[in-house]
């Protein structure tokens, strides 16, 4: 079930560019955009980055090289709720597929299929959501099959249409969970990658050093439940949106390190809680020496990993194991 009935609440589209350092640095419409500007060189936001600020700017997806790279990419994210799922909370699915994308619109827009059957509604109308195969012939490629989305009813035209006649119950949205890559779609390791590969423009010697970076949006205060007479207005703290969404049950907290003081500055690390949590967080070696340079940009980053992590100093490896942990901590959160 959708809990609201506007398309941009429930199934929102906008091109999104990420990197592996800054996450979200680039949200646009087709034709405009917010872009994470690093201050000093007034190029996009990367790991060498130390203070910006969101600029406007003109988003023309024909010309962008990051769509070229694989960064950015047009996405929808739908946002349901499933109501014989155990727990209260909204699920947010994210695609990026051309069809699917053409599917779930085809439906779920105000001139949408569906809606010729509801007086326009598609809140709170029991739909099922499907991975089906579908032949399709891209551009300057042969006919083949693919797996894309679709949204369908599993129930009779006269129930669909009894329901729609009902007083809907209205769901204030949580916000949408887009500071960081999907996983799926943008693969750290690419990420990574693409960003090594970018070489940062020269910083003119007359260029300010100041400015302050923005910062997040701070979160709307949680809010309050209210009923009316015929319509219920619903808006308790429902929980952020995410892939699964929060249980009462808390995730067992990822296991420590054994860690033994070294004879210099740094600090030991058990290889055996390294390679460990590596495999379950899906970290290649050239995956952490990666975040190790885009955090400490004067790190010795050469040869193995065990080499590169004995010259860290004691707050570098610390924060190495910190961001380890809470990785290896949603991991765990991710499979109840």
């Amino acid at each position: 079930m959708f809990p609201n009935d506007d398309l941009e609440l429930v199934a929102p589209q906008w091109y999104k560019c990420y990197s592996y350092s800054q996450g979200l640095i680039c949200k646009g419409d087709g034709r405009h955009c917010k872009r994470k500007v690093d201050t000093q060189t007034g190029d996009f936001a990367n790991k060498d980055t130390r203070q910006w600020v969101l600029s406007d700017g003109i988003c023309e997806p024909e010309h962008c090289p990051m769509i070229g790279s694989k960064q950015c990419r047009k996405m929808m994210s739908l946002l349901f709720i499933l109501p014989e799922v155990p727990g209260l909370g909204v699920y947010q699915l994210d695609t990026s597929s051309f069809y699917s994308i053409v599917n779930l619109n085809s439906q779920l827009a105000p001139d949408g299929f569906l809606r010729h059957f509801t007086r326009g509604r598609i809140a709170f109308i029991p739909l099922i959501l499907s991975v089906d195969p579908q032949e399709v012939t891209p551009p300057g490629a042969g006919r083949k099959t693919v797996h894309v989305l679709n949204v369908r009813a599993d129930v009779k035209l006269a129930d669909i249409i009894r329901i729609s006649r009902q007083a809907p119950t209205r769901v204030l949205l949580p916000t949408l969970e887009e500071e960081e890559p999907p996983g799926d779609l943008y693969p750290e390791e690419a990420l990574a990658e693409a960003e090594a590969a970018i070489i940062p423009p020269a910083v003119p010697e007359a260029a300010s050093k100041g400015g302050e970076g923005i910062a997040p949006t701070t979160p709307a205060a949680p809010p309050t439940v209210e009923k009316r007479e015929g319509v219920a207005e619903v808006a308790e703290a429902v929980p952020s949106p995410a892939r699964k969404p929060k249980t009462k049950k808390a995730a067992e907290p990822a296991p420590s390190p054994a860690v033994a003081e070294p004879a210099g500055e740094g600090l030991a690390i058990d290889l055996d809680w390294l390679n460990e949590t590596l495999r379950r967080i899906k970290w290649s070696e050239d995956t952490a020496k990666t975040w190790i340079a885009s955090q400490f940009p004067d790190a010795d980053t050469s040869g193995k990993l065990t080499a590169v992590l004995a010259r860290l100093n004691r707050e570098q490896a610390e924060a190495f194991v910190h961001e380890l942990q809470e990785r290896d901590s949603r991991v765990q959160r991710s499979l109840l």
